[in-house]
């Protein structure tokens, strides 16, 4: 049962990451100074204080939570939440105690290889425990109340994936005859013992259950059992629901966006604010000379072209890029309300210089000019000119979730194919799924992954739809 997981085997898997810990501090000695060297004076302290900050920083981390219904990745993603903790403490003790005797080498040896052994372990025992449940183990034995079709489907997810330790022992089906269901999960409750309810709420028994959903929850935790409560209409939202109160009622914000918060809002904007201010300083400035030339040379016209495009929260913004079209008279007016013909493999306008930098993606490297600004960031939904705006949002449904962030540079939907313009609405409905999926999903690391991604593609020429 998971009483007997968590009062046996957490513990033992606890203490033997604290090993693996303790076994890479060890190794990382060994490897700095001299294989007789015992460890003494100032690195026996620091091993101690080492112990402490992992202690805290895993408990913090949550990284032996046991959430049965997760899966590698999210533990994984606590396992980093607690690394960065640890070692930013033990950074912030080494700056406050002035441990200058303390080997960089040491440091250098010590956490790469501490983070290494870390994460096999957690790969192991997330293997270890699904070959234990799969010899149904460690199981919950749950009782679902809901519609037929969804207990059904259910049983059999839980059937089929044994890793998430669900066992449905009891179910208790709509009847349009049944009138009490709080009384009837009583009845079932006395005679046997379950460790949850499920409330599958949807399809038929919806309406019958709004008005009974109380007294059932009441009947199941006087029975001492944990509640869940899945409703039918979330099936399509994201999978990070968010809990909030509002008026002393609970409410659920059906999407989950990280950048709501102002920390990490603040936490981009920097990062945007310092990455804009690198390329001007070193980059921008001198390559703005060369390419103004080139263009001059290939057509008549501004260096810079302009255009209105949407940003966040449906607000209008100049978008600056080199020009690699041939100037028209027509431009001026199609730049601030229009919707400009899309460019496909072999358009004539595109200057020879033109076709260079889109090649490499470098058109858009005046659009820092928003980032440091603040109309865009570096990573972000791509924004489209007005017309196109207007007509898509006519046509992808959620189109617009898109514009709860600033547009970016590159982006997630880029990143994985998904750019340029296109007149295929099946294409910009999946552009329009990554670009929610990344609002969804964002973290500082994503950014970092997206940009890396970006600068490969450009150096090596693989840019996809660039034209």
């Amino acid at each position: 049962m998971v009483n007997r997981y968590n009062r046996l085997l957490l513990p033992i898997f606890y203490f033997i990451e604290y090993t693996i810990v303790s076994v890479a501090f060890f190794i990382a000695f060994r490897w700095r100074f001299d294989q007789a060297s015992s460890l003494s004076g100032q690195y026996l302290s620091l091993f101690w204080i080492y112990s402490i900050f992992w202690l805290i920083s895993s408990l913090i981390g949550k990284t032996y939570l046991e959430q049965q219904a997760h899966n590698l990745r999210w533990h994984l993603r606590r396992l980093g939440i607690a690394e960065l903790l640890f070692i930013g403490a033990v950074f912030i003790y080494l700056v406050a105690s002035k441990s200058q005797y303390i080997s960089r080498h040491f440091l250098l040896i010590f956490f790469p290889l501490e983070i290494f052994l870390v994460i096999v372990w957690h790969v192991c025992r997330r293997q270890i425990m699904v070959s234990y449940r799969s010899k149904g183990r460690n199981y919950k034995s749950v009782i679902i109340i809901g519609d037929m079709d969804r207990i059904t489907g259910f049983s059999i997810w839980a059937e089929d994936n044994p890793v998430y330790g669900y066992r449905v022992d009891k179910s208790i089906c709509y009847d349009s005859t049944e009138t009490d269901y709080a009384l009837r999960l009583k009845e079932e409750l006395k005679i046997s013992k379950y460790e949850e309810l499920i409330v599958l709420t949807g399809g038929s028994f919806g309406v019958l259950l709004e008005n009974q959903i109380q007294q059932i929850i009441d009947q199941a935790e006087n029975y001492g059992l944990r509640v869940m409560i899945a409703p039918s209409y979330m099936k399509s939202y994201s999978q990070r629901i968010e809990i909030d109160n509002l008026n002393g009622q609970t409410v659920l914000s059906v999407r989950s966006e990280p950048l709501q918060y102002l920390h990490n809002r603040l936490f981009k904007r920097l990062f945007d604010f310092l990455l804009s201010t690198i390329i001007f300083l070193l980059f921008y400035w001198w390559f703005h000379l060369i390419v103004g030339l080139f263009i001059k040379l290939s057509s008549p016209g501004p260096i810079i072209f302009k255009q209105k495009r949407v940003g966040i929260n449906d607000r209008t913004f100049w978008c600056y890029k080199f020009r690699s079209m041939r100037f028209t008279d027509s431009k001026k007016n199609v730049a601030e309300n229009g919707f400009d013909s899309l460019t496909d493999a072999n358009d004539g306008r595109v200057t020879w210089i033109g076709k260079l930098l889109r090649k490499t993606n470098l058109d858009e490297l005046p659009q820092f000019i928003n980032v440091f600004l603040g109309n865009m960031s570096v990573v972000g939904p791509r924004p489209h000119m007005l017309g196109e705006d207007l007509e898509i949002r006519k046509k992808v449904p959620k189109y617009r979730i898109r514009q709860f962030v600033k547009p970016g540079i590159t982006g997630w939907a880029a990143m994985n194919g998904l750019r340029g313009g296109t007149t295929n609405i099946d294409l910009m409905k999946k552009r329009t799924e990554y670009d929610i999926w990344y609002i969804e999903n964002w973290t500082f690391e994503l950014d970092l992954k997206i940009v890396w991604k970006t600068i490969w593609e450009m150096a090596t020429f693989r840019i996809p739809n660039a034209y």
